[in-house]
């Protein structure tokens, strides 16, 4: 009975060691996951101030912005983007880059970067709405990626515009060349004939001309490019008199009248010589669109240069592009007048210097021009 009653007793008390034992373990394991939560909290809390600062950072970055997980989708992206892809400040985050963006083809080409990461990738452009980005996927950390869209709008429209100056320059020297050469051998094949052969000089000499225009034109545009007018200044009073002056005899051919408002004195900060190119192009654009037997306006007030002509006007889809290279209406392209860069050797010599030019409509019909110079400091 003894025996038995030892035995029971070192068994409870065996049991009871082995229980506390296990309490004490499990309260320990209870412990260390109570700080294994507190610390993941602190890992979450520490990522998300991260992430905060990441995207204030990404906020103050002037380009379009987007962070991206390891599958591509997008987790955040700045104000610049938000603002370029109209998106609502609500929009929940992840989302799928199809959702801002929907190209198939720059998609595939999208997705394929992510597949190459940490490799960064160029993409190819975006264009949203009338904006091109050039797009570069770059890793960012070990498991993100970061896409970075360059607003290079202005260097695209660059390039377009030389292609198109490229393509008109050919166009413009051809077709002058062409006639050259078909009045040369007529002049070649008929060279008895006076009659024939005074015409084809006459052409030649009419085409050699047009052809020298617009080499000039030319010059001056590469004068535009690589030149200036820093330091230098003139009297824009008697350069207009003078261009004015020499146009006498164009004026009379159309039986127009020149009402001419002029101060005494008027500095610009611009060459004498671009000051006489602009406004000889402005006046003779003036009397050959203008009605005959009517009246040209010139008016020059606190740098503010208004000539207005009684002629058709221009129509107002072609308004806005008067001022491109190489750009002419339908009507006078037709003609066979003119070049094309005539006015916008005016705007881009302007532009160069701080000055501005602006056409419109006028209501009694005609075309006003009113150029802006650039006032010595």
């Amino acid at each position: 009975m003894t025996l038995t009653w030892g035995i029971g007793i070192f068994l409870w008390l065996a049991w009871w060691l082995d229980s506390l034992l296990l309490r004490r373990d499990l309260e320990a394991k209870q412990e260390v996951e109570r700080q294994l939560q507190a610390e993941i909290i602190r890992l979450k809390k520490r990522l998300n101030i991260r992430s905060q600062h990441l995207d204030h950072v990404m906020d103050a970055i002037q380009e379009m912005v987007f962070r991206l997980d390891q599958q591509g989708m997008v987790m955040s992206l700045n104000q610049r983007a938000q603002l370029a892809l109209n998106l609502s400040k609500d929009l929940a985050f992840p989302q799928p880059m199809v959702m801002l963006y929907r190209d198939s083809d720059w998609l595939e080409s999208f997705q394929l970067g992510v597949e190459q990461l940490p490799k960064t990738t160029d993409l190819p452009k975006l264009f949203i709405k009338e904006r091109v980005y050039l797009p570069r996927l770059s890793s960012l950390g070990k498991n993100q990626g970061i896409l970075l869209c360059i607003d290079v709008t202005q260097q695209h429209q660059l390039q377009e515009q030389r292609k198109a100056f490229t393509t008109n320059l050919m166009h413009d020297l051809k077709t002058p060349l062409t006639s050259l050469l078909g009045y040369a051998r007529s002049i070649e094949s008929f060279y008895d004939d006076e009659e024939i052969c005074k015409e084809s000089a006459n052409v030649i000499a009419q085409e050699a001309k047009h052809v020298n225009a617009l080499l000039n034109s030319l010059l001056s545009v590469e004068q535009i490019e690589y030149g200036g007018s820093e330091g230098a200044s003139c009297d824009v009073v008697p350069i207009c008199q003078h261009v004015w002056q020499s146009l006498e005899h164009d004026l009379d051919d159309k039986d127009l009248t020149l009402n001419l408002e002029l101060p005494e004195t008027c500095l610009v900060a611009m060459q004498a010589a671009d000051v006489h190119r602009i406004i000889l192009n402005i006046a003779s654009n003036a009397i050959r669109y203008t009605e005959e037997d009517t009246v040209i306006d010139c008016q020059l007030l606190d740098h503010l240069l208004q000539v207005k002509d009684a002629g058709l006007g221009v129509s107002e889809k072609d308004l806005p592009h008067l001022c491109e290279r190489f750009y002419r209406v339908d009507a006078v392209r037709s003609q066979g007048s003119g070049h094309g860069l005539g006015l916008a050797i005016v705007k881009e010599t302007l532009m160069r210097d701080g000055g501005s030019i602006t056409l419109k409509n006028r209501h009694k019909g005609g075309l006003q021009v009113s150029i802006t110079w650039p006032e010595v400091d």
